[in-house]
């Protein structure tokens, strides 16, 4: 053999195996795995111990599974990808420090399933600052000082089916993120669902089939300021004993809140709060119930209604602006 071809040769198998190592559309951990074992791209028979080291070896666009029941410890996440805890299965994320699950990078795609992320110090559970779309599915995350989940730019973000506890703010989109909040509960932190838009962003959130419970200051929380827009709509849950049910604030900016078919019951103070001259209120099937006061506006809020809300048994049960009938077509 010829050195010129020999040369050739050793250069086929070098990009091969630099090709192989980062290629692998998936990868598993497990609690008896080795983080040396990137080195097998983290195969179901030679697992890593950790997210973070599976990651390096994870192609883009593939799956770090979970096969066993343990602790896996926070990670940041660079690339598009899916971690994922099949059912009866508990993967652990204790945080001491700072955020659980961090993703700042533009245009990927992040699914995070199964996990349990727990505040033991630190301030935020996941937290995406940069990217195209977050889903958190089947998630429980607990204790933290700072977010449950997070989106601050224009992202789209999407929770289903997840449990927020002793949480400041549950789930916190600012910035022009897109959210849909769907079967998720969010139990005795400051904040269940907050939303917030300035300096002409535009943050739409659309909340289905959840609970804010117990919350200190409101269940569910929008507010706009110097020029930004907040749409956020509510339908078919619950927002019970909490500071306020449901509060809308604005400067001059919009912020619009359409609350359809839920129940918003025992808050503390307010069930319905707006205040500004940019809160618009639509409101439809609502009941509105054994709060201090049901609904509170002043007059440079507007209220439209399709006149099917039933506000009764609250301290003071209605003390609005000007409600408007909403035709109903």
């Amino acid at each position: 053999m010829s050195f010129a071809v020999l040369r050739a040769t050793l250069l086929v198998a070098t990009v091969a195996l630099s090709f192989n190592a980062n290629a692998v559309q998936r990868t598993f951990v497990s609690t008896s795995g080795s983080d040396a074992n990137t080195a097998s791209n983290c195969s179901t028979i030679a697992p890593c111990r950790g997210f973070t080291a599976a990651l390096t070896v994870t192609d883009s666009g593939g799956e770090i599974i979970v096969l066993s029941s343990g602790g896996y410890g926070p990670v940041t996440i660079d690339k598009s990808v899916s971690i994922i805890a099949p059912e009866g299965i508990y993967a652990g994320v204790s945080v001491f420090s700072g955020t659980g699950v961090t993703i700042a990078t533009a245009g990927v795609d992040v699914l995070l399933q199964g996990l349990t992320i727990n505040g033991l110090g630190g301030t935020n559970g996941i937290g995406m600052t940069a990217g195209n779309s977050l889903t958190v599915k089947n998630c429980t995350i607990r204790d933290f000082t700072g977010t449950g989940v997070y989106g601050t730019s224009a992202i789209n973000v999407r929770v289903f089916d997840s449990l927020f506890e002793r949480v400041a703010y549950g789930a916190l989109f600012e910035g022009g993120a897109s959210a849909l909040v769907s079967g998720s509960r969010f139990i005795g932190g400051t904040y269940g669902v907050f939303v917030m838009a300035a300096g002409g962003a535009s943050t739409k959130v659309e909340v289905a089939r959840s609970e804010a419970t117990a919350n200190t200051t409101a269940g569910f929380y929008a507010s706009s300021s110097s020029g930004g827009s907040t749409d956020l709509s509510v339908k078919d849950s619950v927002s019970s004993r909490n500071g306020v049910g449901v509060h809308t604030v604005a400067d001059t900016s919009a912020a619009r809140t359409n609350l359809v078919g839920n129940l918003i019951s025992n808050n503390t103070g307010d069930g319905v709060l707006g205040a500004g001259v940019g809160v618009w209120f639509i409101i439809s099937a609502n009941t509105v119930v054994h709060n201090a006061t049901g609904i509170s506006t002043p007059s440079s809020v507007i209220v439209l209604s399709t006149g099917d809300n039933k506000v009764y048994h609250n301290t003071v049960s209605n003390v609005p602006g000007t409600i408007s009938t909403l035709t109903q077509y």
